[in-house]
């Protein structure tokens, strides 16, 4: 067969195929090593973070048995392993079961407040066998810290985030073996909750509390012992703000607008709407029984809240907030629950 001006067709050599070709065979081998250490890598992660979850899981399940001895009898040591286990099959625990808790400077002298959950695990590779290495390890670890908070002194700096808000404190958790937040619905006035002339540098009145809020309050409280009185140890005693005032504008302007797209779950460290609230015992001041005017009632202890919602609507007004299982800035916790302290009146803090 011949071509145009007579000249027959050659086939001719296809060279750049062949060195494509060529290439691709050599590259191969890194391609798919590549893709094999990539999916091996990500399997290790995917372990490392489960197991993570798994021993901050159980760390706060311990702290929680910690502040709430009474509704935990199985005790931190046994119920941290078993979250720890239930969450991660994989894992190894070290020490198994989760060593006994321990003081630190949150509860010198005790009893113990602090929880910590070690573990390592063996993830084995799959690809990277080609290359001599058949697994890798890893350790993780959480420690936690729960018990009765029983002091409160405002920061030195940052968001004093203490409010002057009592809340009752038999009603504040109704679930003592969960860490998951609770939802409580205030309504206005003593009963549940009542505002709180704590006074201080924002002075007293309806002035003074809305100041408070917008503010913190700066001072110390201190959880009654059970047997002082207001005159003795006025640190351990808080007075009620009654009426309603300019409080609600306050809590609404300083206290829930600021924290547009922030949670109870997710929210920055100093939230204006992460507050701190006295827990109080209504009953104390029998001769009113708080129930109208101003009486005076003793601090059982503190509860962290974040507020979910604020209604301004005069003496209707309400907050809705969720109970957050952590330390309020500035609080303490003591070495053993005082008298008449009840479970709830609690603090956990994950440390690390």
């Amino acid at each position: 067969m011949k071509g145009p001006g007579g000249s027959p067709n050659r086939l001719r050599p296809t060279k750049g195929f062949g060195q494509a070709l060529t290439l691709m065979v050599i590259a191969l081998p890194a391609f798919v090593g590549a893709m094999g250490l990539a999916v091996d890598v990500g399997n290790f992660y995917f372990n490392y973070y489960r197991a993570q979850t798994a021993v901050d899981a159980a760390a706060l399940a311990g702290a929680t048995c910690l502040s709430l001895p009474a509704s935990c009898t199985a005790g931190a040591s046994s119920t941290a392993t078993s979250y720890a286990k239930n969450n991660d099959s994989f894992i190894t625990l070290d020490p198994d079961p989760v060593a006994a808790p321990v003081t630190n400077s949150f509860c010198p002298g005790g009893p113990a407040c602090q929880i910590t959950v070690s573990a390592t695990q063996t993830v084995p590779y799959y690809f990277a066998r080609l290359v001599g290495v058949t697994s890798g390890v890893f350790n993780v670890t959480a420690t936690a810290t729960g018990g009765p908070m029983t002091s409160f002194t405002a920061p030195s700096s940052g968001t004093n985030n203490l409010m002057p808000i009592g809340l009752d404190y038999t009603s504040v958790f109704t679930n003592n073996s969960s860490v998951t937040p609770i939802a409580y619905k205030f309504s206005a006035g003593p009963g549940n909750w009542g505002f709180l002339d704590l006074g201080g540098s924002c002075g007293r009145g309806d002035s003074g509390v809305s100041c408070n809020i917008q503010n913190g309050y700066s001072g110390t409280l201190n959880v009654w012992d059970g047997t002082s009185s207001p005159a003795s140890q006025p640190s351990m005693f808080v007075t009620t703000s009654p009426g309603v005032g300019t409080k609600f504008k306050a809590m609404n302007t300083y206290r829930y607008t600021p924290c547009s797209g922030q949670t109870a779950t997710s929210h920055p460290a100093d939230s204006p709407c992460a507050i701190c609230l006295p827990l109080v015992d209504w009953s104390y001041d029998v001769s009113k029984a708080c129930t109208k005017g101003t009486c005076t009632v003793p601090v059982k202890g503190f509860a962290e809240m974040w507020v979910d919602s604020v209604t301004d609507r005069g003496a209707s007004s309400s907050i809705t907030a969720t109970w957050i299982s952590s330390l309020c800035p500035g609080g303490s916790f003591s070495p053993g629950s005082p008298p008449g302290i009840k479970d709830g009146a609690i603090a956990i803090e994950m440390l690390q």
